[in-house]
């Protein structure tokens, strides 16, 4: 009880913004020292798998260094700790809006091994990503051993981020705006003062016992040419595309090594020996790459060399993921950026140095313009360009490249790098520590088939007034045999037509057309947005499968859907909270298959344990909040809470016992 006082003393208004402070950049401290531990290991496991085996001539262990790597990563994550495959930032997002921001400790551990091994062995990754994961498992580590609340664990997990990448590109500004822009997804004033706070510790730490200099020193550029900021947004958008690739190329190859029905360590071996075949013919895209990247900075590198290191750079590092290596794709975002960047100053060089007397600027940019699209940070983007650079002359045209990028990226696809694999498991993040399942809501929720509802071209005005009396519409969809769905006919057009002289009138006169159809996988704040847009009150539904013009939608209906979606959202949360109250529990990713005795079932009829709670399955169509009488299909995606933690994998081999899931991971 005296620690409880204690703790709501020392959290007091008074005092609240000092203890979170003080907690911040002890957080800090940790992520400037995690950086360069990080750095030591990835020396150590590079010396021991690799060496100089290059320039001895040994090329074997150049192709099996990254094999071997990334067999033993697979092993780490298989066994150890799911949570560190992969790139890092996702399972922290994944953890604010999931688990509170609580991380297991453990991923403090593995999370500094398993990329180490990665990076030393030769994958093709990047540090940041990991630091950042590392910094942000000890936030919410000390948190959970403070049994703070969940706004300070959330917020000291955003510190840590921080403070790791603020450290390891010696960008205390970058590494604010980081556990701001990217982790948080705000910026309350409240949580501005500890992360940057984080963040200068972080990187102070680190520059005290390594060394203060730019990670990517360049020579002091100036722009002499009035046109350059017209060329960098040019830049802009073919960065946006280059990020639209990049970001599509990284699922693509998580999910094509995921279907491979072979072991696990199999996947990571081949995929460990194509990056290593890669990397015996450039051996530059091997690791980090950031001295390949200073050669791009200062123009060292022809314009074919560039193309063909950004070509080697993005299979190598899309093969390192997917086969189940772990790392960052911040550092790999850079390097791609600036090969791009790169090759492009140096096109308007050959066609007149006048138009780009420093093409190597245009490489700077790039970099900046590729993460700023891939990540959607513009913030971060920009302002970690200009530290690690150290030129400031440079801020107006790589805002000008990134800022383009950044919004041209949008009409593409609205999630970044970090978001996508989780937005793909009907998990919606919003800001750093909100979770909206039901903005994932496929329109299929408030999908109305056309059939008893609809009425011919050729029927008369009075019969159309008959049905819509009948049914109590408003409208009715207007369907041909020939045509399909033709428009809608109204309650107004018809009682005018009745009123009027062209009483005898058919149907097919006062058709109303519709707009384009939205598509069954879109979001319902997607069919929001083109009724409001068309200003209209219905809109055709085309099935994203076959084309075919499957329904209508109403603004009523989105309403429904949506009202009906909230509730079940409300009342899962409370059962979910609820059970949280008896013990801790994690959230349990499962599959369906297509002989399981629940297909067909209702969720109200399954013979669940009382510990596991479905909160969303997710189809083709999308992400979808389940009711009571929700009836499951084959190769349905269950996103189950377990309570307690511990019972997870007695609750996974009870439904995998009655064939009800497959189990696919957390």
């Amino acid at each position: 009880m005296k620690v409880e006082n204690m703790r709501a003393h020392l959290f007091a208004p008074k005092w609240e913004p000092w203890v979170v402070s003080a907690l911040a950049m002890v957080t800090g401290v940790v992520g400037g020292l995690g950086a360069i531990v990080f750095r030591w290991m990835i020396k150590v496991v590079h010396t021991l798998l690799i060496g100089d085996s290059l320039s001895a001539g040994h090329l074997g262990l150049v192709v099996l260094g990254p094999a071997i790597g990334l067999v033993i990563v697979s092993l780490i994550t298989h066994y150890g700790a799911p949570e560190v495959k992969g790139h890092g930032v996702p399972q922290i997002l994944e953890a604010l809006a999931l688990h509170g921001g609580k991380i297991r400790p453990r991923v403090g551990i593995f999370g500094i091994i398993a990329p180490a091994v990665t990076i030393g062995s030769g994958g093709s990754v990047g540090r940041e990503g990991p630091i950042a994961l590392i910094g942000a498992a000890f936030g919410s580590t000390m948190a959970q051993i403070l049994k703070l609340s969940e706004k300070y664990t959330t917020l000291l997990l955003a510190a840590g981020s921080a403070a790791g990448i603020g450290a390891t590109f010696n960008a205390p500004i970058a590494g604010g705006f980081f556990g701001l822009e990217i982790i948080l997804g705000s910026y309350q004033m409240g949580a501005v003062v500890p992360v940057f706070l984080a963040s200068v510790t972080g990187t102070t730490v680190f520059d005290t016992i390594m060394g203060s200099q730019a990670v990517l020193q360049t020579p002091s550029y100036h722009v002499i040419n009035h046109f350059a900021l017209l060329f960098m947004m040019g830049l802009g958008l073919i960065m946006s595309v280059v990020a639209v690739l990049y970001t599509k190329g990284l699922t693509f190859s998580e999910d094509f090594f995921n279907h491979l029905t072979i072991p696990f360590w199999v996947k990571a071996l081949a995929g460990g020996l194509v990056v290593g075949i890669i990397g015996l013919f450039v051996p530059q895209v091997l690791g980090v790459g950031y001295p390949t990247m200073h050669l791009a900075l200062t123009n060292q590198i022809l314009w074919g060399g560039l193309i063909v290191l950004f070509i080697a750079k993005y299979v190598a590092t899309l093969l390192t993921i997917g086969a189940g290596g772990s790392g960052g794709v911040f550092a790999p975002s850079l390097f791609l950026g600036g090969m791009v960047g790169g090759a492009f100053g140096n096109l308007l060089y050959a066609i007149s140095p006048q138009l780009a007397p420093h093409p190597s600027i245009y490489a700077i940019a790039g970099m900046a313009a590729l993460f700023a699209a891939a990540a959607q940070a513009p913030f971060v983007a920009i302002t970690i360009l200009l530290e690690i650079t150290g030129d400031y002359h440079l801020t107006a045209p790589v805002m000008a490249c990134a800022v383009i990028s950044f919004l041209t990226y949008t009409f593409f696809t609205r999630d970044s790098m970090y978001t996508v694999k989780l937005h793909r498991r009907g998990i919606k993040i919003l800001r750093g520590d909100d979770v909206r399942p039901m903005a994932a809501i496929s329109v299929q929720a408030a999908l109305e088939p056309l059939g008893e509802t609809s009425i011919r071209p050729a029927a008369a005005v009075s019969e159309a007034w008959q049905k819509m009396t009948r049914l109590n519409r408003s409208f009715l969809p207007v369907v041909s045999r020939a045509s399909g769905l033709e428009g809608i006919v109204t309650m107004r057009d018809i009682v005018a037509a009745m009123q009027s002289k062209e009483r005898n009138t058919t149907v097919e006169n006062i058709i109303q057309p519709l707009p384009k159809p939205i598509a069954s996988n879109e979001s319902l704040d997607e069919a929001i947005r083109y009724l409001s847009m068309y200003n209209m009150a219905v809109l055709p539904v085309q099935d994203a499968a076959t084309h075919r013009i499957a329904g209508v939608i109403t603004q009523s209906g989105v309403l429904k859907a949506y009202n009906a979606s909230a509730v079940h959202a409300v009342d899962t949360a409370h059962q979910v909270e609820s059970l949280k109250q008896e013990n801790d529990g994690l959230f349990v990713e499962m599959e369906l298959p297509a002989v399981s005795p629940a297909v067909g079932q209702a969720i109200q009829d399954l013979a669940l344990s009382k510990n596991a709670l479905i909160v969303s399955v997710s189809r083709k169509q999308g992400a979808m909040i389940p009711h009571g009488s929700f009836v499951l299909e084959p190769g349905d995606r269950l996103l189950v809470y377990v309570v307690p933690a511990s019972d997870r994998q007695s609750i996974i081999n009870q439904l995998k016992a009655k064939e009800i899931v497959a189990y696919q991971g957390t």
